[in-house]
């Protein structure tokens, strides 16, 4: 799963010529995966004079989106406080930052700005975004008991059902129902939910990521929490340090894997 830091930005442009194309070509960039042009259009679009101000939170926003998929993570940081002077109350800026704190270390800072995001909005993306922090903080109490708030408040979500899984089988908490509750649409990533279930076997899931580099990195990871729950540690590493290869690294497995790496003797 992308990272929610790669959510789509939508709003509506007025359709003329200037700030605004860039502003629409940066998020289109973005969508597209494409940080560097994405970058260029809303500096462009930052820089010029005719982009009204309710805009201008969100170009810094983009802008720092941009800069995260590339671990540019100093910058980053910058546009999201530049956003958050001109909107305090901007969530999405303290979701991100978030984001942002943790890949520059500052876990405390971090976690202020999951839950500054949370009580401006208690939902789904957001605990989501809190639960990963406290699990790469190894609290994984906390981490299981926002996975499930992910969860209640986006039961749809398979990958908040994996993350509640594996949050779960860290804490000893049973979540068998969850798994089972999941409409499995035949897609990805259900046949990780089968490896849980004990459906299928690890081989199963690694032919069903069809030799897709997303897919394979994110079968790693969750094949490596198979694992390390079976006490399998040796296993699990080396399915953690190949799901960090894989991994593009705006992907929630790669932060992941890197935590677990960490943690692992």
């Amino acid at each position: 799963m992308r990272s929610l830091i790669l959510a789509i930005l939508v709003c509506t442009a007025p359709a003329f010529a200037g700030a605004y194309d860039d502003f629409g070509r940066g998020i289109d960039a973005n969508n597209r995966g494409n940080p560097s042009a994405a970058e260029r259009y809303f500096t462009a679009a930052l820089l010029q004079g005719d982009l009204a101000p309710a805009y201008r939170p969100m170009a810094h926003l983009g802008r720092a989106r941009a800069f995260l998929h590339d671990r540019r993570c100093r910058e980053a940081e910058d546009d999201l406080s530049d956003a958050l002077k001109l909107k305090p109350d901007y969530v999405d800026a303290y979701n991100l930052r978030a984001e942002t704190n943790h890949c520059l270390e500052h876990e405390n800072a971090a976690l202020a700005d999951a839950t500054a995001a949370i009580r401006l909005k208690p939902a789904a993306g957001y605990f989501y975004t809190r639960s990963r922090l406290y699990w790469h903080r190894s609290d994984f109490e906390d981490a299981h008991e926002d996975a499930i708030r992910a969860l209640i408040a986006d039961p749809g979500n398979s990958y908040f059902v994996l993350w509640n899984a594996v949050t779960g089988m860290r804490t000893g908490q049973p979540v068998r129902a969850e798994l089972e509750a999941a409409e499995d649409t035949g897609g990805w990533p259900f046949p990780i939910i089968r490896l849980f279930l004990g459906k299928v076997s690890a081989e199963d899931v690694i032919r069903a990521a069809d030799d897709r580099s997303d897919k394979l990195c994110e079968a790693d990871f969750y094949i490596g929490q198979w694992r390390l729950a079976q006490g399998r540690d040796d296993e699990a590493r080396t399915l953690f340090v190949r799901a960090q290869n894989e991994c593009p690294r705006d992907f929630v497995a790669f932060e992941a894997a890197t935590s677990e790496l960490k943690r692992l003797p």
